[in-house]
């Protein structure tokens, strides 16, 4: 059996995704696909434009054949992070041999020269990391300047412009997991680079039929309907999209911002240190500009700074939403990689896929909530708590509920 994967968002699933899937199939002549996808809250800090088993739905009417979660804890988490639970989470299943990726900009030499100092980084490396950092470069930026610092053969220039890439970062993190993966696992995974055709990461304008996701969620935002998108999104998913808006369960990034107000609020007394990549200092900050708050956006934009990025502020203000603690990443009994293989759903042609992880997977497989307490570890249930906290919130988001919650919605299925 041969079976690739890949780790995902899809906010929501168009063209780009369903390119990238095909062509790892081709590139592989995979039996199946699997897919490692975020729940209802994502790695830069904001709720998916639709929940997790819509954004499933789309997945496995594309050609995807299975679709596992990535908890919460990590899917919220930095590139680093997330990157390693992905390919944690599909080396667990005993199954998967191939990992498709998207890259901005293919340069395997600088890829591999990095993967391969960031594996092995020296003291020195993180020395002038903190010291850029101390000098007001946020994090990328000390790291940007602090690789071409030790790598001098590569143009200060060329390294910024790789590292600038959202799609770079993750591509550099998944290939330190596997680097990782595969020198400690005796099933190792075979990295597939797959170039990004069409529109950039942040494009938002609409320009041409490989859309970003980016400007897909503004055109919405701005009401456009899915008939006016036709051209961008994949034929199997355009029904289900415009059902998802006329429903208006379409979910913005400012839905969060009274729970969030509220859970700021009742936080302050005690400060917000204790929550996940949140400083002491932006815990100051939080709490003196708490009276200037409007939206989520809002705040995001009255707190960041040079030292601090956007996407950083938005995933420490989702951390206290979704209350991820620091504590929750620390100590000898937190795991480095998801202890639980949670299906969203799967295509029923793909039953000897599942029979196949069921025999040779490393962690348990959930597929009925029910016997989640049962199966799992204490503390792997708890982290499973904080997936089924962030989907009853996440739930509530929306202007029409569906109704279900995680132990009554069933598996999709297709």
């Amino acid at each position: 059996m041969n079976v690739a994967g890949i780790i995902a968002e899809y906010n929501p699933f168009h063209n780009g995704h369903r390119y990238q899937l095909d062509t790892l199939r081709e590139k592989t002549e995979a039996d199946y696909i699997v897919i490692a996808m975020s729940g209802d809250f994502l790695q830069r800090g904001v709720p998916a434009v639709f929940d997790k088993y819509e954004r499933t739905r789309a997945a496995l009417s594309c050609g995807a054949d299975l679709v596992l979660e990535i908890p919460s804890l990590w899917a919220t988490a930095s590139a680093e992070y997330f990157a390693s639970a992905g390919v944690s989470l599909l080396g667990s299943t005993g199954v998967v041999q191939h990992l498709g990726y998207g890259v901005e900009s293919h340069h395997p030499a600088l890829m591999a020269e990095l993967t391969e100092f960031l594996h092995n980084a020296p003291r020195e490396y993180d020395e002038r990391v903190i010291a850029f950092q101390k000098e007001g470069d946020s994090y990328p930026l000390a790291r940007s300047h602090a690789l071409a610092s030790l790598l001098p053969h590569y143009p200060r220039e060329e390294l910024k412009d790789f590292l600038a890439s959202p799609n770079n970062i993750l591509a550099l993190e998944y290939e330190k997991a596997l680097a990782l993966w595969n020198t400690s696992h005796d099933n190792p995974i075979i990295s597939h680079p797959i170039p990004r055709v069409g529109s950039g990461y942040h494009d938002d304008i609409l320009s041409d039929s490989f859309a970003s996701a980016t400007a897909i969620r503004k055109a919405w935002g701005a009401e456009k309907s899915v008939a006016e998108l036709h051209s961008y999104i994949p034929p199997e998913c355009r029904e289900l999209y415009a059902k998802l808006l006329d429903e208006h369960r379409f979910v913005s990034e400012d839905s969060v911002s009274s729970l969030l107000y509220y859970k700021l609020r009742i936080s302050a007394d005690m400060g917000y240190e204790s929550f996940a990549d949140c400083s002491p200092g932006l815990s100051h900050k939080i709490a003196n500009h708490l009276p200037e708050y409007r939206s989520f956006t809002q705040f995001c934009s009255l707190l960041k700074s040079r030292d601090v990025t956007y996407t950083r502020i938005r995933r420490v203000l989702l951390h206290i939403l979704l209350d991820i603690r620091q504590a929750d990443y620390q100590g000898n009994n937190r795991p480095l990689c998801p202890p639980y293989l949670r299906v969203l759903g799967f295509r029923e042609s793909a039953a000897d896929l599942l029979k196949s992880i069921k025999h040779l997977a490393a962690v348990p497989m959930v597929t009925k909530m029910a016997d989640a307490e049962d199966i799992l570890s204490h503390r792997a249930y708890d982290i499973l708590k904080k997936d089924i906290f962030a989907a009853d919130l996440y739930e509530h988001l929306g202007q029409e509920p569906s109704g279900y919650n995680e132990f009554t919605h069933p598996i999709v299925k297709r």
